[in-house]
Parts: C-alpha cells; structure tokens; sequence
C-alpha cells in the first residue's frame, strides 16, 4: 500500500530583514580547510585529504652497480664544496693492472737470469778458448794441441819452411775478444798421471795431413802413439803437424817442406810417442842411453818419450807448450842432420839443438829454429 505524501508546510512570515553583518575574515596564512562530505548510511567511508601514500618499496642495487652520491646542497654565496675522492676502480680493472704488473716483474726477473747466464757462459767459454788462441799457461798445464814435448837427445841431422798460424805462436798471440776467466785457484793443480811402461805397439794417424811449407822438397813422415796409455794418434798428429808447419818452425827456410801420410804410403821417418819404458828399449837399439827420461832420435825414428809430453821438465820457465814444440823441433832437426848447439850468452834464447832437457845454462827457453825470420843457434857442440 502506497503513503500519500506529506503536505508541504505552508511559508511562515518572513523576518524582517536587519542589519548586513560581514563574514569574519580568515587570515591569509590559514588553508582553507574543506567542509566535511556529508555521510551516507551504509556507504564505504571517504578517505579524507590528502590521501597517505604507501611508501614505494626499496630494490637492493646490485653488487656490481656504484650507488650514486646524493647532491650537496649549496648555500648561494658560499666557497665551492671540495671534490669527493674518486670512486674506486671495479674489480675487473684491479684485476687486469694487477696481472699486468705481474707480468712485468716476471719479464724482469726472465731476462735478469738470461744475463746471469750468459756471463757464465762467457767465463766458462773463456776457460776453453783461451788455451786455443796460445795464451800462456800455468805450468803442468794440458795443451789441447800444438807443441811437443820430450827431452833432448843424442842424434843425428837436417831442415824446412811453413806456413805461418799466429794461434801456434805463444810469443804473438792474435787479440781475441774473450770474456775474462774467473781468476784461478791458488792449489796446485796436480799432474796429469803418466804411465811408465806400455805394450810397446804402437796406433798409426792413418789420415794424411796439409804439405807444410811453401816451397823446397817434401819430407813424408808417419805419426804412431804406443797403444794403451791413455793417448791418441790423432790429437798427437795435430800437434806435430802446427809445430812443423809453424812459421819459426824448419819450413821459415823455404828450402824444405813437410807433410804426414798414412801407414801405408812410404815415408822417411816415423814421430814415436811411447812411454819411458818402451822409449828407453827403442833408443838404446840404436845405442843411446836416455835413463827413460830424454828423447831421442834415431835413423827413420823420431822418439818422444811421453812422460816429458805430458809434463815437461822441473825448471824449465816456459808453458808446456813450448816445451813441447821445442821437443819436436829438437829431434826433427837431428832428423834433417844438425847437431847440438850451445848457449850464446846469459839471458838470450837458447838454441833449439840445445839440450834443454837438461838445463839451459843461463839462456831463456826457446822452441824454434828461426827467430824473426832468421836461422838462431849457438856454436856446435862436438
């Protein structure tokens, strides 16, 4: 059932209208603060102004991301703030100038050991080589090629030109650059040991050697080395060969040469080594008493007893080197005829036909024939 509508009330007297009043004015520091919404029953409530904000959440940076720093305010008129300290480098870049600097210190060190080793390279070189270029040596020495060494002998005669090898020459040593030798021990060095007696056979250089000389008839001559003593036919080949083809050797005379053949080509005299024991029996066929301690030199047969080879003599003042040439030279050229000579004078060269071995009587050692391109010796000796 519908309810008829309440009559409208009817419109009372109006008031008399009085005096205006004006509204209170509001100070102009104040906001105007809005009327309340008028509620409706059962609406959801309005949410009043302004509306809270949620507060937006923070995301963690990541790791490798630098968090920017905040602006420094700046007050107008005031000095500019100092710089900030610069951001530290990432990881990655630490990383690579530290790998970087390894390396170098690595290059360094690599190139400091390339320079240790080859100073000591160039010492060690310098001890092999400087024998090779005829400096001279301590005596007892071992020279790897080059003089000859034995005593003088009671022998026979002869003479011969060659070519000249400045290395064979102790006197005139070419200037080699070699690294210095670390200095050397002040112990003595102990002498090669040297083996008395031997089989009495004898290893031929079966390879032919250069001719020695340059002009005048050839000499052929065999090499032999008594078989198990501790020596080779061809080192000892070698050194027979530069003492004979030395250019103070018999071949400065330009009337002879030399030249060393097989066993089986002919020749006119054979160069011995042979031990003081084999030596003694070889010399004394030929009636020459050398108490196994001199060389000696018989018709065809030059005999170098190999205990002066290896050592010498006691007193002798010069490199084994030369005693070695000057043993060689001494019964090569009893071989060619020439006999014993004698000292010229106190101080001067002894001849090479002088017999060394047993002393030089107050001349000064000397391996060689001919001194400043001229025959030297001293008056025979009958």
């Amino acid at each position: 059932m519908r309810s008829s509508p309440a009559p409208a009330p009817e419109p009372g007297p109006t008031p008399p209208a009085g005096p205006a009043r004006s509204a209170p004015a509001v100070p102009e520091n104040v906001p105007n603060v809005p009327e309340p919404a008028p509620v409706t029953p059962g609406a959801a409530p309005v949410t009043p102004w302004p509306a809270p904000v949620a507060p937006e959440p923070v995301r963690a940076a990541p790791e490798n991301v630098l968090a920017a720093p905040e602006p420094v305010p700046v007050t107008p008129g005031a000095a500019p703030a100092a710089s900030e300290p610069a951001v530290a480098a990432p990881a990655s870049r630490v990383s690579r100038a530290r790998r970087r600097r390894r390396r170098r210190r690595v290059a360094v060190a690599a190139v400091t050991v390339l320079l240790v080793a080859v100073a000591l390279a160039g010492w060690w070189q310098a001890g092999r080589i400087l024998p090779l270029v005829g400096l001279r040596q301590p005596a007892g020495g071992s020279v790897p090629f080059g003089g000859t060494g034995a005593g003088p002998t009671d022998g026979a005669t002869g003479t011969v030109p060659g070519r000249h090898r400045a290395d064979d020459d102790p006197d005139q040593v070419p200037a080699v650059p070699v690294t210095p030798a670390p200095p050397a021990s002040n112990e003595p060095v102990p002498p090669e040991p040297t083996p008395l007696t031997g089989p009495g056979t004898f290893r031929y250089a079966t390879a032919a050697g250069p001719v020695l000389g340059r002009s005048g008839p050839r000499h052929r001559f065999h090499v032999a080395v008594e078989q198990n003593v501790g020596q080779e036919p061809v080192p000892f080949a070698a050194a027979v060969d530069t003492v004979l083809g030395d250019p103070r050797s018999w071949v400065a005379s330009g009337a002879l040469r030399f030249q060393r053949v097989p066993p089986t080509v002919r020749a006119e005299f054979t160069i011995y080594l042979a031990t003081p024991a084999t030596s003694e029996r070889m010399c004394a066929a030929g009636g020459l008493e050398t108490e196994k301690f001199t060389s000696c030199r018989l018709p065809g047969q030059v005999i170098i007893n190999l205990q002066r080879w290896l050592t010498a003599v006691p007193g002798y003042g010069a490199p084994l080197a030369v005693y070695r040439a000057y043993a060689v030279n001494h019964e090569v050229g009893h071989q060619l005829g020439y006999g014993h000579e004698a000292c010229p004078g106190p101080g001067r060269p002894a001849p090479v036909m002088q017999q060394q071995t047993y002393g030089l009587r107050g001349c000064v050692a000397n391996a060689w024939p001919y001194l400043a391109g001229r025959r030297y010796g001293g008056e025979e000796v009958p």
